[in-house]
């Protein structure tokens, strides 16, 4: 039995062996960048190398040891019933290995990671670096972020950690190693930077958390204000932050969206009073189709384009409020079918909907419609009866001998036209204007309560007559909230406005709202499934959204495992399986 028993044990303990060895490795290999800190950490000049190494060791042990538990696997088989003697021992021993090969490989785990940390620790003192010295460029050029991107990427679709390793090291008085660049670049967007996150890394924004001046000059003493930055304004960053000594204040050039307002701003105050707080750059999303205005008032404006739901809106100024004066409403019925509701008189824009018509008449009296305008040589046509409507063509005409006033008109009742006699020559009067008949200038729709967002009966046409019922009422109208921004899709600009049913503010967060399949490719005809996401899984947006034939996909990165494909947002039937979570 002690013959079969290290029979049993040899071939498991030489991998478990091997396996050590190769954790030793790792563990030796990460010492001269885990014992380092502050200036010395910063001043190590191949982290990318290291991590690369390390990460390749690590990839190798993690294989060794799962040939390891396979082996013992694979020796425990027929040892479940063993009680004693020299195979119990052998039992034992092989939990021992099973348990050693999971310390092993958590420590290397462990320790590669502790690599990660510091290479982390890296980024974040050279991160600034890399966005100061390019916002630096963008501003000497004069060029913008969106143009610097193009330029770096060329032929790709992404800028490749070569290129922009490379445009660095041309970049006059910025000096950093090679590698550092390089571990920057990794940590922006591995696998090459996409432009989306290339915007992110160099537009840096802040919110106004405390009323605080805005300047003319970065030397508080010498500086003029231009005006104050109110609370919840945010702040786009040119230039810094950049310290004063002397006063121990922190301060940037940036440029308020409110207003396109640039100036100095104190980030953080002497006695260490923020008054601006980091932000991510905001974005939108439209929920429905909206139209995107190209002027701040909406009022007779014909849009830039419509946008669908789920383009992506960058914002270029704003928020700002829009007030509006009440609209004037009516509650009225139509001559031509009798249809009953309200009425726009004019809107909350001062856009005039439709007038009261002074050509359209209501009879006082019993009164003949004749053919002819000579009272004395005519026939005539019919009857008008008391309360009949009609509208002048032609006339009021004073007809000169008999002294009366006549007009040429249109019965609406049956649209007869005639000659009718609207005062007589006694002062008689038989018909007279009417004050509550409104003529539409434009087709206006009929709704069925007084708010202009109600359920709508039906359109009136232009040119088409309503009789009041009720005195005009005034609809108050609460101010809107609008934005200037960009379509990411296109690069369309224009205005929008902001509605919780519409247009919302918009992460690359997404959360899965049920399964769905994650594809190689974003046409779903052909493509693998990389994996099937789970309902409440979330991801991260890394290119798109992309419309084609009512589908809207975008390419994403699973947080749970890293996976990366084409995933659907709302599907050809309009329904959402992913949603941005803000």
């Amino acid at each position: 039995e002690r013959k079969e028993a290290a029979a049993l044990t040899s071939a498991p303990a030489e991998k478990v062996e091997a396996v050590e060895a190769r954790a030793k490795k790792v563990a030796e290999d990460v010492k001269p960048l885990v014992s380092l800190e502050s200036a010395e950490l910063e001043a190590f000049a191949t982290p990318v190398s290291l991590l690369e190494e390390v990460e390749t060791q690590l990839k190798e042990m993690l294989e060794a040891a799962a040939e390891a538990k396979a082996s013992i696997k694979e020796q425990m088989a027929g040892m479940a019933k063993v009680a004693k003697g020299p195979l119990l021992e052998a039992r034992k021993e092989l939990h021992k290995m099973e348990a050693k090969c999971a310390t092993l490989s958590a420590q290397a785990k462990a320790n590669v990671e502790a690599v990660g940390t510091k290479c982390k620790a890296i980024v974040d003192s050279k991160y600034g670096q890399v966005a100061g010295a390019l916002r630096a460029e963008i501003q000497k050029r004069d060029t913008t972020v969106e143009k610097l991107f193009e330029e770096l990427k060329g032929a790709e679709d992404r800028i490749q950690d070569d290129a922009l390793c490379s445009h660095l090291a041309s970049l006059e008085g910025f000096d950093m190693s090679g590698e550092h660049a390089r571990l920057v670049c990794r940590h922006i967007e591995k696998g090459g930077i996409g432009k989306r996150k290339f915007c992110a890394f160099l537009q840096k924004f802040f919110k106004v958390v405390k009323p605080i001046a805005i300047t003319n000059d970065f030397d508080v003493a010498k500086a003029k204000t231009v005006r104050k930055a109110e609370q919840d304004e945010i702040i786009e960053v040119l230039e810094g932050p950049q310290s004063d000594p002397k006063i121990g204040l922190k301060r940037i050039r940036g440029k308020s969206l409110a207003d396109l307002t640039e100036g100095w701003i104190s980030v953080v105050g002497n006695q260490g009073t923020p008054f601006l707080e980091e932000m991510q750059k905001p974005f939108y999303c439209c929920i429905k189709e909206v139209q995107l205005m190209p002027d701040f008032k909406i009022d007779g404006q014909e849009p830039v384009r419509a946008l669908k739901p789920e383009e992506v809106l960058e914002l270029i100024e704003g928020p700002k409020k829009e007030a509006f004066d009440p609209a004037l409403r009516a509650r009225g019925k139509a001559c031509s079918d009798g249809a009953v509701g309200w009425f726009t008189i004019r809107d909350k824009t001062g856009a005039v909907h439709s007038e009261k018509d002074d050509k359209f008449y209501t009879c006082t009296s019993s009164v003949a419609m004749t053919d002819n305008l000579d009272i004395k040589d005519c026939k005539v046509i019919r009857k008008l009866a008391v309360g009949e409507s009609f509208t002048v063509l032609e006339g009021p005409i004073q007809e000169g001998e008999a002294s009366i006033t006549r007009v040429r008109a249109k019965a609406l009742k049956d649209e007869k036209e005639g000659w009718v006699t609207t005062k007589g020559n006694a002062g008689t009067v038989y018909a007279s204007a009417s004050s509550k008949h409104y003529l539409m200038l434009r087709e206006t729709p009929m709704q069925k309560k007084l708010s202009s967002l109600s359920e709508k009966v039906r359109d009136l046409a232009k040119d088409e007559m309503v009789e009041s019922m009720e005195e005009p009422k005034e609809e108050s109208c609460p101010p809107e909230i609008r934005i200037r921004c960009k379509a990411t899709s296109d690069g369309a600009v224009g205005w929008v406005t902001l509605r919780g049913d519409s247009v919302k503010k918009w992460s690359s967060a997404y959360k899965c709202l049920k399964a769905a399949p994650l594809h190689d490719t974003i046409a779903t005809e052909g493509a693998t499934v990389v994996r099937q996401l789970e309902a409440g899984e979330k991801t991260e947006l890394l290119e798109g959204p992309t419309e084609d034939g009512g589908v809207v996909r975008m390419k994403a990165r699973a947080v749970k495992d890293g996976a990366v494909g084409w995933a659907t947002i709302r599907d050809g039937d309009g329904k959402r399986l992913l949603e941005p979570m803000v």
